[in-house]
Protein backbone atom coordinates (compact mmCIF):
# COMPACT_ATOMS: atom_id res chain seq x y z
CA UNK A 1 0.00 0.00 0.00
CA UNK A 2 0.93 3.79 -0.76
CA UNK A 3 2.37 5.54 1.91
CA UNK A 4 0.56 9.09 2.15
CA UNK A 5 3.25 11.59 1.93
CA UNK A 6 1.49 14.41 3.81
CA UNK A 7 -0.04 11.91 6.45
CA UNK A 8 1.41 14.26 9.71
CA UNK A 9 1.98 10.97 11.89
CA UNK A 10 3.98 9.57 9.54
CA UNK A 11 6.21 12.90 8.97
CA UNK A 12 6.42 12.41 12.76
CA UNK A 13 7.39 8.82 12.17
CA UNK A 14 9.55 9.72 9.98
CA UNK A 15 11.54 12.87 11.95
CA UNK A 16 11.83 10.69 14.81
CA UNK A 17 13.24 8.10 12.78
CA UNK A 18 10.47 5.59 13.33
CA UNK A 19 9.75 4.33 9.68
CA UNK A 20 11.21 1.35 7.86
CA UNK A 21 14.25 1.90 6.04
CA UNK A 22 12.59 1.60 2.81
CA UNK A 23 10.36 4.48 3.56
CA UNK A 24 13.20 6.75 5.16
CA UNK A 25 14.96 6.62 2.17
CA UNK A 26 11.52 7.51 0.11
CA UNK A 27 11.06 10.42 2.22
CA UNK A 28 14.73 11.65 1.74
CA UNK A 29 14.51 11.67 -1.98
CA UNK A 30 11.20 13.45 -1.18
CA UNK A 31 12.99 16.80 0.80
CA UNK A 32 14.99 17.20 -2.32
CA UNK A 33 13.02 17.00 -5.25
CA UNK A 34 9.22 18.27 -3.62
CA UNK A 35 9.39 21.96 -2.39
CA UNK A 36 5.70 21.54 -0.98
CA UNK A 37 6.67 18.56 0.46
CA UNK A 38 10.16 19.89 2.42
CA UNK A 39 7.61 22.96 3.56
CA UNK A 40 4.85 20.90 5.17
CA UNK A 41 7.78 18.76 6.47
CA UNK A 42 9.31 21.76 7.76
CA UNK A 43 6.01 22.79 9.41
CA UNK A 44 5.26 19.54 11.01
CA UNK A 45 9.01 19.55 12.76
CA UNK A 46 7.80 23.35 14.05
CA UNK A 47 4.91 21.94 15.47
CA UNK A 48 6.66 18.61 16.72
CA UNK A 49 9.71 21.13 18.67
CA UNK A 50 6.96 23.35 20.10
CA UNK A 51 4.69 20.88 21.37
CA UNK A 52 8.02 19.71 22.97
CA UNK A 53 8.82 22.60 24.27
CA UNK A 54 5.08 23.43 25.59
CA UNK A 55 5.07 19.91 26.92
CA UNK A 56 2.91 18.49 25.05
CA UNK A 57 5.05 14.73 23.59
CA UNK A 58 4.22 12.00 26.05
CA UNK A 59 4.92 8.22 25.51
CA UNK A 60 6.79 6.71 23.13
CA UNK A 61 7.36 9.79 20.74
CA UNK A 62 8.91 12.10 23.67
CA UNK A 63 11.34 8.69 24.02
CA UNK A 64 12.24 8.97 20.69
CA UNK A 65 12.32 12.86 20.68
CA UNK A 66 14.91 12.29 23.68
CA UNK A 67 16.74 10.15 21.82
CA UNK A 68 17.24 10.23 18.64
CA UNK A 69 15.85 13.98 18.02
CA UNK A 70 17.98 15.47 20.50
CA UNK A 71 21.67 13.21 19.94
CA UNK A 72 21.52 15.74 16.92
CA UNK A 73 23.26 19.21 17.00
CA UNK A 74 21.75 20.37 14.53
CA UNK A 75 17.90 19.84 16.26
CA UNK A 76 19.10 20.97 19.85
CA UNK A 77 19.71 23.84 18.25
CA UNK A 78 16.28 24.27 16.51
CA UNK A 79 14.94 23.44 19.98
CA UNK A 80 17.26 26.20 21.88
CA UNK A 81 16.00 28.58 18.91
CA UNK A 82 12.21 27.57 19.81
CA UNK A 83 12.64 27.58 23.63
CA UNK A 84 14.11 31.31 23.13
CA UNK A 85 11.48 32.39 20.83
CA UNK A 86 8.83 31.42 23.07
CA UNK A 87 10.60 33.11 26.07
CA UNK A 88 10.86 36.64 24.07
CA UNK A 89 7.21 36.04 22.98
CA UNK A 90 6.13 36.01 26.31
CA UNK A 91 8.30 38.90 27.53
CA UNK A 92 6.91 41.03 24.40
CA UNK A 93 3.48 40.43 25.66
CA UNK A 94 4.03 40.83 28.73
CA UNK A 95 5.35 44.50 28.00
CA UNK A 96 2.38 45.42 26.37
CA UNK A 97 0.50 44.52 29.20
CA UNK A 98 2.03 46.67 31.29
CA UNK A 99 2.24 50.11 29.48
CA UNK A 100 -1.30 49.85 28.41
CA UNK A 101 -2.50 49.30 32.04
CA UNK A 102 -4.27 51.92 33.58
CA UNK A 103 -3.05 53.27 37.32
CA UNK A 104 -6.15 53.90 38.79
CA UNK A 105 -5.16 55.68 42.03
CA UNK A 106 -2.84 57.98 40.62
CA UNK A 107 -5.97 59.20 38.10
CA UNK A 108 -8.32 59.87 41.11
CA UNK A 109 -5.50 62.02 42.65
CA UNK A 110 -4.75 63.92 40.05
CA UNK A 111 -8.59 64.63 39.95
CA UNK A 112 -8.93 66.39 43.20
CA UNK A 113 -5.94 68.01 42.71
CA UNK A 114 -6.77 69.49 39.02
CA UNK A 115 -10.89 69.48 39.25
CA UNK A 116 -11.15 73.38 39.11
CA UNK A 117 -9.03 72.87 35.50
CA UNK A 118 -10.93 69.80 34.71
CA UNK A 119 -12.97 72.11 31.71
CA UNK A 120 -9.58 73.28 30.41
CA UNK A 121 -8.03 70.20 30.77
CA UNK A 122 -10.51 67.91 29.21
CA UNK A 123 -10.08 68.84 25.71
CA UNK A 124 -5.95 68.02 25.93
CA UNK A 125 -6.88 64.91 27.65
CA UNK A 126 -9.15 63.04 25.16
CA UNK A 127 -6.26 64.60 22.58
CA UNK A 128 -3.76 63.00 25.28
CA UNK A 129 -5.91 59.82 25.15
CA UNK A 130 -5.88 59.27 21.32
CA UNK A 131 -2.44 59.45 21.22
CA UNK A 132 -1.60 57.18 23.47
CA UNK A 133 -4.19 54.71 22.04
CA UNK A 134 -2.54 55.23 18.48
CA UNK A 135 0.98 54.74 19.87
CA UNK A 136 -0.58 51.13 21.41
CA UNK A 137 -1.95 50.20 18.42
CA UNK A 138 0.78 50.97 16.23
CA UNK A 139 3.31 49.15 19.10
CA UNK A 140 1.41 46.13 19.07
CA UNK A 141 1.31 46.37 15.28
CA UNK A 142 4.87 46.64 15.20
CA UNK A 143 4.95 43.79 17.20
CA UNK A 144 2.96 41.39 15.58
CA UNK A 145 4.93 41.93 12.35
CA UNK A 146 8.09 41.25 14.25
CA UNK A 147 6.71 38.33 15.58
CA UNK A 148 5.34 37.44 11.71
CA UNK A 149 8.94 38.28 10.10
CA UNK A 150 10.58 35.73 13.26
CA UNK A 151 8.28 32.86 12.33
CA UNK A 152 9.28 33.02 8.69
CA UNK A 153 13.08 33.78 9.54
CA UNK A 154 12.81 30.32 11.58
CA UNK A 155 10.59 28.30 9.06
CA UNK A 156 13.80 29.18 6.62
CA UNK A 157 16.42 28.11 9.12
CA UNK A 158 14.24 25.06 10.41
CA UNK A 159 13.91 23.94 6.48
CA UNK A 160 17.60 24.83 5.71
CA UNK A 161 18.41 22.41 8.73
CA UNK A 162 16.19 19.53 7.88
CA UNK A 163 18.29 18.94 4.37
CA UNK A 164 21.57 19.47 6.24
CA UNK A 165 19.98 16.83 8.66
CA UNK A 166 18.95 14.42 5.70
CA UNK A 167 22.41 15.33 3.71
CA UNK A 168 24.07 14.33 6.74
CA UNK A 169 22.31 11.26 7.42
CA UNK A 170 22.58 10.19 3.28
CA UNK A 171 26.65 10.60 4.05
CA UNK A 172 26.83 8.62 5.92
CA UNK A 173 24.70 6.01 4.38
CA UNK A 174 27.53 6.64 1.27
CA UNK A 175 30.40 5.89 3.60
CA UNK A 176 29.35 2.87 4.80
CA UNK A 177 28.70 1.66 1.52
CA UNK A 178 32.04 2.96 -0.05
CA UNK A 179 33.65 1.13 3.02
CA UNK A 180 31.88 -2.34 1.95
CA UNK A 181 33.00 -1.66 -1.76
CA UNK A 182 36.35 -1.25 -0.80
CA UNK A 183 36.51 -4.47 1.19
CA UNK A 184 34.82 -6.69 -1.33
CA UNK A 185 37.47 -4.96 -3.94
CA UNK A 186 40.33 -5.85 -1.71
CA UNK A 187 39.09 -9.80 -1.32
CA UNK A 188 38.51 -9.57 -5.30
CA UNK A 189 41.91 -8.15 -6.08
CA UNK A 190 43.56 -10.82 -3.84
CA UNK A 191 41.52 -13.61 -5.28
CA UNK A 192 42.36 -12.50 -8.71
CA UNK A 193 46.42 -12.22 -7.88
CA UNK A 194 46.31 -15.92 -6.28
CA UNK A 195 44.29 -17.38 -9.58
CA UNK A 196 46.78 -15.32 -11.57
CA UNK A 197 50.01 -17.20 -10.13
CA UNK A 198 48.74 -20.28 -10.45
CA UNK A 199 47.92 -19.52 -14.43
CA UNK A 200 51.25 -18.19 -14.94
CA UNK A 201 53.01 -21.17 -13.38
CA UNK A 202 50.75 -23.69 -15.02
CA UNK A 203 51.13 -21.81 -18.23
CA UNK A 204 55.31 -22.08 -17.71
CA UNK A 205 55.17 -25.76 -17.16
CA UNK A 206 53.18 -25.46 -20.14
CA UNK A 207 55.94 -24.09 -22.20
CA UNK A 208 58.56 -26.22 -20.33
CA UNK A 209 56.98 -29.18 -21.26
CA UNK A 210 56.22 -28.23 -24.53
CA UNK A 211 60.17 -27.42 -25.38
CA UNK A 212 61.30 -30.82 -23.49
CA UNK A 213 58.76 -32.91 -25.67
CA UNK A 214 59.73 -34.23 -29.11
CA UNK A 215 58.31 -33.39 -32.41
CA UNK A 216 55.19 -36.17 -31.98
CA UNK A 217 54.08 -35.77 -28.66
CA UNK A 218 51.30 -33.56 -28.35
CA UNK A 219 51.11 -31.00 -25.27
CA UNK A 220 48.57 -31.86 -22.74
CA UNK A 221 48.50 -35.36 -21.84
CA UNK A 222 48.64 -36.35 -18.27
CA UNK A 223 51.33 -34.98 -15.57
CA UNK A 224 52.48 -36.19 -12.82
CA UNK A 225 54.81 -34.59 -10.21
CA UNK A 226 58.00 -36.15 -7.70
CA UNK A 227 59.52 -34.75 -5.05
CA UNK A 228 63.14 -35.59 -4.85
CA UNK A 229 64.91 -34.76 -1.99
CA UNK A 230 68.23 -33.41 -1.59
CA UNK A 231 70.63 -36.10 -1.12
CA UNK A 232 72.09 -37.71 2.09
CA UNK A 233 75.21 -40.11 1.74
CA UNK A 234 73.58 -41.94 4.67
CA UNK A 235 70.54 -43.16 3.52
CA UNK A 236 69.96 -45.90 0.98
CA UNK A 237 66.62 -45.24 0.47
CA UNK A 238 65.71 -44.43 -3.62
CA UNK A 239 62.34 -42.84 -4.68
CA UNK A 240 60.14 -45.00 -6.73
CA UNK A 241 58.23 -43.19 -9.63
CA UNK A 242 55.32 -44.60 -10.85
CA UNK A 243 53.70 -43.77 -14.57
CA UNK A 244 50.29 -44.86 -14.63
CA UNK A 245 48.85 -45.46 -18.68
CA UNK A 246 49.15 -41.84 -20.66
CA UNK A 247 51.21 -40.41 -18.63
CA UNK A 248 52.53 -38.13 -20.81
CA UNK A 249 55.37 -36.18 -18.86
CA UNK A 250 57.38 -36.50 -15.53
CA UNK A 251 58.05 -33.07 -13.37
CA UNK A 252 60.54 -33.80 -10.71
CA UNK A 253 60.49 -31.13 -7.77
CA UNK A 254 64.39 -31.25 -6.94
CA UNK A 255 65.59 -30.18 -4.02
CA UNK A 256 68.49 -27.55 -3.28
CA UNK A 257 70.17 -27.68 -0.21
CA UNK A 258 72.20 -24.89 -0.20
CA UNK A 259 71.41 -23.18 -3.12
CA UNK A 260 74.69 -21.61 -4.03
CA UNK A 261 74.99 -20.90 -7.94
CA UNK A 262 72.71 -18.07 -10.44
CA UNK A 263 71.67 -21.58 -12.48
CA UNK A 264 72.49 -25.05 -12.97
CA UNK A 265 72.37 -28.07 -15.60
CA UNK A 266 70.56 -31.75 -15.51
CA UNK A 267 71.79 -34.68 -16.97
CA UNK A 268 69.70 -38.19 -16.47
CA UNK A 269 71.93 -41.10 -16.21
CA UNK A 270 71.46 -45.24 -15.78
CA UNK A 271 72.32 -46.26 -12.66
CA UNK A 272 74.12 -48.98 -14.15
CA UNK A 273 77.36 -47.68 -15.26
CA UNK A 274 76.05 -43.99 -15.26
CA UNK A 275 75.29 -43.85 -18.68
CA UNK A 276 73.53 -40.99 -20.53
CA UNK A 277 70.05 -41.73 -20.74
CA UNK A 278 69.17 -39.48 -23.55
CA UNK A 279 68.15 -36.31 -21.53
CA UNK A 280 69.73 -33.08 -20.56
CA UNK A 281 69.06 -29.48 -19.76
CA UNK A 282 71.09 -26.46 -19.18
CA UNK A 283 70.67 -22.89 -17.44
CA UNK A 284 67.91 -24.22 -15.12
CA UNK A 285 66.77 -21.28 -12.75
CA UNK A 286 66.12 -22.07 -9.15
CA UNK A 287 62.63 -21.13 -7.84
CA UNK A 288 61.52 -21.00 -3.82
CA UNK A 289 58.39 -23.66 -2.27
CA UNK A 290 57.92 -24.47 0.91
CA UNK A 291 60.75 -22.11 2.35
CA UNK A 292 63.10 -23.44 0.02
CA UNK A 293 64.44 -23.68 -3.04
CA UNK A 294 64.03 -25.69 -6.08
CA UNK A 295 65.01 -27.14 -9.45
CA UNK A 296 61.34 -28.02 -11.28
CA UNK A 297 62.67 -30.25 -14.37
CA UNK A 298 60.25 -31.71 -17.01
CA UNK A 299 61.33 -34.82 -18.25
CA UNK A 300 59.23 -36.66 -21.59
CA UNK A 301 57.94 -40.08 -19.95
CA UNK A 302 58.68 -41.29 -23.32
CA UNK A 303 61.99 -41.22 -22.01
CA UNK A 304 61.98 -42.92 -18.90
CA UNK A 305 61.76 -46.79 -18.62
CA UNK A 306 61.27 -49.24 -16.14
CA UNK A 307 64.78 -49.01 -14.46
CA UNK A 308 66.62 -46.95 -12.36
CA UNK A 309 67.82 -43.64 -12.48
CA UNK A 310 70.54 -40.80 -11.76
CA UNK A 311 70.19 -37.60 -11.86
CA UNK A 312 73.00 -35.53 -12.14
CA UNK A 313 72.74 -31.67 -10.65
CA UNK A 314 75.84 -29.40 -11.40
CA UNK A 315 75.79 -25.72 -10.73
CA UNK A 316 77.00 -23.06 -13.14
CA UNK A 317 78.89 -19.99 -11.57
CA UNK A 318 78.44 -16.07 -12.76
CA UNK A 319 81.57 -16.84 -14.80
CA UNK A 320 80.59 -20.63 -16.51
CA UNK A 321 82.53 -22.72 -14.26
CA UNK A 322 80.37 -26.46 -13.93
CA UNK A 323 81.44 -27.57 -9.92
CA UNK A 324 79.09 -28.82 -6.86
CA UNK A 325 78.15 -31.80 -8.59
CA UNK A 326 74.85 -33.64 -7.03
CA UNK A 327 73.19 -36.82 -7.78
CA UNK A 328 69.74 -38.01 -7.10
CA UNK A 329 68.51 -41.40 -7.44
CA UNK A 330 65.39 -42.41 -8.29
CA UNK A 331 63.40 -46.03 -9.89
CA UNK A 332 60.89 -45.73 -12.48
CA UNK A 333 58.44 -48.26 -12.79
CA UNK A 334 56.02 -48.08 -15.55
CA UNK A 335 52.67 -49.28 -14.83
Amino acid sequence: MEIDRYNEQTMIQYLLSSLPTEETERFDELCFIDDEFSARLSAVENDLVDRYVNGGLSGENLARFNSYYLASPIRRRKVQTAQAFQTLAGRMAATGQLALAPSSSQTAAASKKLLPRLTFLSGFLSYSRLLLTSAAVMALAGAGWMVVELSRLREQVDRAQTRVITLERREKELQELLQEANSATEKELERLRKEKDLVERQLAMERQIAQSQSPGLPVGLGIISFKLPAPIRSSDQVLTISTPPGTGTVVLEVELEPDDYPSYNAVLLTQEGRKFAGWRRNNLKSKAMDGGKILEIVIPASRLKSKAYLLEVTGASRKGVVEGERVYPFRVEKQ
